[in-house]
């Protein structure tokens, strides 16, 4: 565990609006949502507020509650759907991690998220 924090300390509550477009997905609904970028990150904060299943050839998709510094519940506010981020981590391993952003965030990826690696925590090349 590190002891550094890492992510953004920015927090928003679930507006009741919010709430009820949100109560189809497969996430419990929680009353409040930090951002999950990274801490002194530029621009708007975001969090994750729900995963849609999908079905009748909608793909799966996350919807995501993006907000300004100043205006928490301003007119700039909005739940949306975005791509995810294409990065990985190990790829192609047992080990891999997705980052579990959005594409094109600000930031470091969310498998970058805890302790500084260094070299003993990499797998050597004939694992892989």
């Amino acid at each position: 565990m590190s002891v550094y924090q890492v992510s953004c300390p920015a927090r928003t509550l679930i507006l009741d609006e919010e709430r009820r477009l949100l109560e189809e997905g497969g996430l419990r609904i929680e009353p409040t949502l930090w951002c999950t970028l990274e801490a002194e990150h530029g621009g708007l904060h975001l969090t994750l507020a729900q995963a849609l299943k999908g079905g009748g050839g909608v793909p799966p998709s996350t919807l995501w509650l993006r907000w300004p510094e100043d205006a928490e519940h301003g007119p700039l506010r909005e739940l949306l759907t975005l791509p995810s981020c294409p990065e990985r981590f190990l790829a192609g391993t047992v080990e891999e991690e997705v980052c579990d952003l959005p594409k094109d965030h600000a930031g470091r990826h969310g498998f970058e998220f805890g302790p500084p690696l260094n070299d003993g925590d990499i797998t050597p090349d004939w694992l892989l």
